[in-house]
């Protein structure tokens, strides 16, 4: 069942003008009420998320007044949530719109070492915030959640976007390519992989920032310590054994990026310090 709009369950053949994508551990927030100084972004839109979860947030950034912002955000482990909600909830102010996608297929809880699935993640926040409590400064009064469902693979599951001019919410698949989803040749990919080690650590980052010098050097150290060139020889089937959380569900791009962000590394080496 699509839970989103009925329209838009199919797949497009062309690119909405002014899309913004967004990858893994990224978010683009955008302020409706301030005008683009570049060009316009006008389309938000992820995918690929199988365990991961595409999160968008729709409302304002006062109370009084009618500033729209809209932030999407692909979160794919607690320390990338945990930085989303404090976003959220220092950037919005009173009533807001929450739709998501992902967890798929459906996580089991690993009850042993009392880690939350992702899904229990988000479900966690979002019920503390549609809690109706005094003097409280942010509140969910809607929610559209597709967790959990099934296959990622099937009925465009790993993928959500929001039109910004009409705020229509969809998971309609975009023809999106690597140029879209690693514009960097695969240090988008090495920041999914290692951002998490870097000093300080980088959990989330902006969709539409470059990284710094000092972070590409720093990713590629770490990846070249980690033998990541040594990933080249694998086979598809090796990759998704040893990288992929959910092998039989992984989306057709997976090997590739990882193949990509190793020739990254290989073709820095000069950087390592």
């Amino acid at each position: 069942m699509n839970k989103f709009s009925p329209i838009f369950d199919s797949i497009s053949t062309v690119l909405p003008a002014g899309l913004q994508y967004v990858p893994q551990d990224n978010y683009y927030l955008a302020d409706l009420s301030v005008p683009e100084t570049s060009l316009p972004v006008s389309y938000l839109y992820s995918d690929g998320a199988t365990s991961c979860i595409i999160v968008i947030v729709v409302g304002q950034k006062k109370a009084s007044e009618a500033n729209t912002l809209v932030a999407l955000a692909h979160l794919s482990r607690q320390e990338t949530f945990e930085a989303f909600f404090e976003l959220v909830e220092q950037r919005f102010f009173g009533e807001i719109a929450l739709y998501a996608q992902g967890a798929n297929p459906p996580e089991i809880n690993d009850e042993i070492g009392d880690i939350l699935t992702n899904e229990q993640i988000l479900k966690t926040w979002v019920d503390k915030l549609a809690l109706s409590i005094p003097d409280q400064n942010l509140r969910v009064t809607q929610q559209i959640l597709a967790l959990g469902e099934g296959s990622p693979l099937a009925h465009n599951r790993d993928c959500l976007g929001i039109d910004l001019k009409t705020l229509q919410v969809n998971k309609q698949r975009l023809p999106v390519t690597e140029i879209h989803r690693d514009g960097q040749d695969g240090l988008q990919t090495l920041f999914s992989l290692f951002g998490q080690e870097l000093q300080p650590p980088l959990m989330l980052r902006p969709a539409n920032q470059l990284f710094t010098e000092r972070q590409i050097i720093d990713l590629v150290t770490i990846a070249f310590h980690y033998n990541w060139i040594d990933i080249l020889p694998m086979s598809d089937e090796e990759m998704l054994h040893y990288f992929s959380t959910t092998p039989q569900y992984e989306v057709p791009w997976f090997c590739d990026a990882l193949r990509q962000s190793a020739l990254y590394v290989k073709h820095h080496l000069h950087l390592i310090e």
